[in-house]
């Protein structure tokens, strides 16, 4: 073989070993995603939920019968409130948008939280607890909530954060065929009889109105094939 028939078939074996490189780095669109441990493909997916708004939502209070459509947990809510008297509110997802899969978690959070007076000091942390009813009413002001490992610190200060993962909660509705997953954030203590205001308020624009948004449901499912 020539010195020119040796410099071609260098040449071809350099950019065959190019080519293969760059296939191999490169993939392609329908490379499926990286199996499992059990060889099976998955893929995460992250689906937000926004709290219903009005009708299933609202406030009770935690001493007597009542109930107001504003989202707040604390003490002292205006001046006709009866003093140390405390609020939870009542929370509801539709859980129908989301998709088949093993679910990994289920973050509850909220950005439009407003602090009065010094909750979190006074009263301990905001709590988060899985609750079911079907219809909201004033006679959830002493409803129990469910037994078990479904509720979670929610906030330990007044800077936040407003989050936790209910992802139990949300797993004991799509086992049980539940349609919904229903919450109440509460304060830990009931109440510190200073006389003042010490609440955590949640809305958009006017603090009597609910409406879906105010808080986000964020379910990551892994999906298999």
């Amino acid at each position: 073989m020539n010195q020119a028939n040796l410099r071609g078939t260098s040449l071809a074996a350099v950019a065959l070993f190019l080519l293969l490189v760059l296939s191999c780095r490169e993939g392609s669109p329908g490379d499926s995603p990286i199996p499992t441990a059990t060889g099976l493909a998955t893929e995460s997916k992250v689906i937000v939920l926004q709290n219903q708004g009005c009708g299933m939502e609202g406030h009770t209070p935690r001493g007597f019968a009542g109930m107001g459509t504003g989202l707040f947990a604390g003490e002292n809510l205006n001046p006709r409130f009866p003093e140390d008297d405390v609020v939870q509110l009542f929370l509801t997802f539709d859980l129908s948008a989301l998709p088949s899969g093993t679910m990994i978690s289920a973050l509850l959070s909220s950005e439009r939280a407003l602090v009065s007076g010094t909750p979190m000091k006074d009263l301990g942390p905001l709590r988060a607890e899985e609750v079911r009813y079907s219809k909201f009413s004033l006679a959830l002001w002493n409803l129990k909530s469910i037994v078990g490992d479904d509720d979670c610190e929610f906030a330990a200060s007044p800077e936040g954060p407003f989050r936790c993962d209910l992802a139990n909660a949300v797993r004991n509705s799509l086992n049980g065929s539940y349609p919904l997953v229903q919450f109440r954030l509460l304060m830990e203590l009931a109440r510190d009889n200073d006389g003042t205001q010490d609440l955590v308020s949640f809305f958009i624009v006017d603090s009597n109105t609910n409406q879906p948004g105010i808080f986000k449901l964020a379910v990551t499912v892994e999906q298999g094939s």
